[in-house]
């Protein structure tokens, strides 16, 4: 589907009717990480109605010369969220970069926000200030190789496992490396080095949230860690705060069984 925000075009996938879910993928990925993980779960349940962005200069939206930083990101979704989902309450669902987007809505955009679930959130946008877990494989599958076409995507696999077997790197090929591909390099490089934080990233520790919020992390987690998001968001009144052993940046894939339990939890708990 497309809709125009600001005039420009943004693509984003529609599934189900009900209670909306607004999810919101990492950087640089689209959202084929997102239906990869949340669709499989929405499968036995009704009455939500999901909706899966792809952000400017990322998947099948092309860059948009106005967003030059992470403020003017926080601005173009809440755009998105009043043209698509208006003043409906909603569900929120950030993983990595699309975490770190959900707490700046958290604090600053009024909207009618009745749950949020955050997967590997990032919250120091510096990531030389982030507190690491030493990276770590825990599961290496014998004789697990890839296609010669794919050695520098298995590398970026690699980088980041913890579990590395055929299931993780199949999911890894079909939900997370096509929205690499597909991103536009030179938006990529210049958000990163010019507006990937916040100007108000320091003002995060005052997000003050009484709905149900659960936030899923990985002990082995080397992207984004686990330890600053315990300080950031441990004063919150209904946090439910996981950290999954033997799970990295992509937990969602890692430990399929933990993250639909706890997914499941948190909508029981939204109702």
């Amino acid at each position: 589907m497309i809709c125009k925000i600001d005039n420009h075009p943004v693509y984003y996938q529609e599934f189900g009717t009900g209670k909306p879910i607004l999810c919101i993928h990492g950087f640089p990925e689209d959202h084929r990480t997102m239906t990869g993980c949340v669709e499989p779960i929405m499968a036995s349940l009704d009455n939500y109605r999901r909706i899966y962005i792809d952000l400017p200069g990322l998947g099948s939206t092309k860059m948009n010369a106005s967003i030059k930083n992470a403020d003017d990101m926080l601005d173009f979704l809440t755009n998105f969220i009043r043209e698509v989902i208006k003043d409906e309450s909603f569900l929120l669902v950030g993983l990595s970069y699309g975490g770190y987007l959900s707490l700046g809505m958290m604090l600053n955009s009024g909207l009618n926000i009745s749950g949020v679930f955050l997967i590997c959130p990032c919250v120091i946008s510096n990531q030389e200030s982030r507190n690491l877990a030493q990276k770590e494989i825990l599961v290496l599958e014998k004789d697990l190789k890839p296609k010669d076409s794919e050695q520098n995507e298995f590398q970026d696999f690699m980088d980041y496992a913890v579990i590395a077997t055929t299931k993780t790197w199949e999911r890894y090929r079909n939900e997370i490396m096509p929205g690499l591909k597909d991103a536009d390099v030179n938006f990529i490089n210049t958000y990163r080095k010019d507006g990937y934080g916040f100007s108000f990233e320091a003002s995060l520790k005052d997000i003050n949230f009484n709905k149900p919020i659960v936030v899923i992390t990985g002990k082995q987690d080397n992207c984004v860690g686990y330890e600053d998001t315990w300080r950031l968001v441990k004063h919150l009144s209904h946090l439910t705060f996981v950290c999954l052993d033997k799970a990295g940046h992509n937990l969602q894939i890692e430990n399929k069984p933990l993250f639909d339990f706890h997914f499941h939890d948190w909508l029981n708990n939204c109702n």
